[in-house]
């Protein structure tokens, strides 16, 4: 717990026995989904209330969604979800809120036990152990723990004979009877995928194509706002963060007949579109371990003067880690190579900037511009072209419940329903195909890249 004042100090109170338990982590674009076992998720629960842990709690226990730009980054998803026990559009997640549950009654078995002494260790064999805790009529609960990774065990304790799987905690709430072990679920599990998407009930309903309209952008300098500087700005600091857009756009001259040239691009990050004579000509990007990237492309010229425009695209402030403050992104380093003149550094030529894009400053996602002459209408949209915006009308589903829009067949971007952003989506960028096995083994220490799911696909599409 920390406070602070306009003018004074800063005070700290710590909790030595207060444990927050992380349920997984976020999802990233481009990255598998993490998932946590609910047995060990137990597991290390029971573990810290066995060996004197009084505090307890989760992140998340209710997953939650980032609306609009307020995502963390890089490249972190829409979703907050966090493979929690009640999902980020309120439905249970089985089994692990339900094994979570009788834990929690477990351990409430044992509270007078638990605030009345400090753990006592007995020592039951390798990787065995129990601590039980006394009240001052010498009654007991106890907590036996097997934390090998490997085998199962059988253990006596109080004369008694005790089944023991690898990494699990039983829980004795009279040092007798067995009311709980972290290993063994008995709460009902969900059939198959237990998504929004693979929900049975869910209700769908396909936005016909004949209602949508579009409105293609221009690359390049669009407005009257625009500004020139005789070197490559960082992003962050150029935008102060009112856009996800920066546009970098310069003059390339051409003397001779040569078409060809070799292009090299080096970004901060996040994402860049690059556009020669305005025609797209590269698409890259970074990860969320890695935002920064490089460009290296052969692109054709024509004598006398030649556009080249760089839309970098930022996909979440970084908000963590080491120096995370100072973190930049947009391209610092544009080289063309000649085949006829050689090296050309372009960082330190003129160049135009342009915050945002066009449909931003025109104000698109407004609901007052819904019928405005911007808008064009086919019977059927354009399909795999590059800064396009989409508009649909529909009448909103009967009922009060949770409702998701389907994005997967959409490729980058940022969804608006009724003005208000619902988020970033990234469906075309899809996670390794490797890293997934189809049986988990949840047994030894946790880490984000054990049991993670739906390798070779996009990490979000809800």
């Amino acid at each position: 717990m920390a406070e602070a004042s306009l003018f004074g100090y800063i005070s700290f109170l710590e909790f030595s026995f207060e444990q927050r338990m992380t349920c997984t982590r976020f999802k990233s674009f481009g990255y598998p989904i993490p998932h946590r076992p609910v047995e060990d998720l137990a597991f290390a629960i029971a573990r810290f209330f066995e060996t004197g842990g009084t505090f307890h709690n989760y992140y998340m226990y209710f997953g939650g969604t980032n609306f609009g730009r307020t995502a963390g980054g890089p490249l972190v998803a829409t979703s907050y979800d966090y493979d929690a026990p009640i999902d980020e559009y309120g439905f249970i997640r089985q089994p692990k809120w339900g094994h979570l549950r009788d834990l929690h009654l477990a351990i409430k078995h044992c509270e007078e036990y638990l605030v009345s002494s400090d753990p006592t260790l007995q020592k039951l064999g390798h990787n065995l152990e129990a601590h039980i805790y006394y009240k001052p009529s010498n009654e007991c609960a106890a907590f036996l723990a097997n934390y090998g990774s490997k085998l199962d065990a059988n253990v006596t304790f109080n004369g008694n004979l005790y089944s023991l799987p690898a990494w699990s905690v039983s829980i004795l709430p009279d040092c007798k009877n067995v009311i709980f072990n972290t290993a063994k679920v008995v709460s009902q599990r969900n059939i198959g995928d237990n998504s929004f998407s693979q929900t049975s009930a869910v209700n769908r309903i396909l936005l016909s194509a004949s209602s949508w309209s579009w409105y293609k952008e221009k690359p390049g300098v669009w407005g009257n706002n625009s500004f020139t500087d005789s070197r490559l700005l960082e992003q962050i600091n150029t935008t102060k963060d009112t856009s996800d857009y920066l546009w970098y756009t310069t003059s390339i001259i051409k003397s001779d007949p040569s078409d060809e040239a070799f292009l090299l691009i080096e970004s901060l990050g996040h994402a860049a579109l690059v556009f020669v004579n305005k025609k797209l000509v590269a698409f890259e990007y970074g990860n969320h371990d890695d935002p920064s990237f490089s460009i290296s492309k052969k692109i054709r010229l024509v004598e006398g003067n030649n556009t080249l425009d760089v839309l970098s695209m930022m996909i979440g402030v970084q908000n963590f880690g080491p120096w995370f403050d100072i973190q930049g992104a947009g391209i610092f380093s544009v080289v063309l190579f000649d085949p006829l003149n050689g090296k050309h550094d372009a960082s330190s030529v003129e160049w135009t900037y342009q915050v945002g894009l066009e449909g931003e400053y025109l104000g698109l996602d407004k609901v007052s511009l819904a019928n405005s002459s911007l808008w064009k209408t086919m019977s059927i949209p354009p399909i795999n072209m590059t800064l396009i915006w989409y508009k649909v009308s529909f009448l909103a589903p009967e009922g009060k419940g949770p409702l998701a829009l389907n994005l997967s067949s959409m490729g980058k971007g940022q969804a608006w329903v009724n003005r208000q952003s619902i988020g970033r989506y990234w469906p075309a960028y899809l996670s390794p195909s490797d890293g997934c096995n189809k049986t988990c083994d949840y047994r030894g220490t946790y880490d984000s890249t054990k049991c993670q799911k739906n390798c070779g696909q996009p990490a979000q599409t809800l």
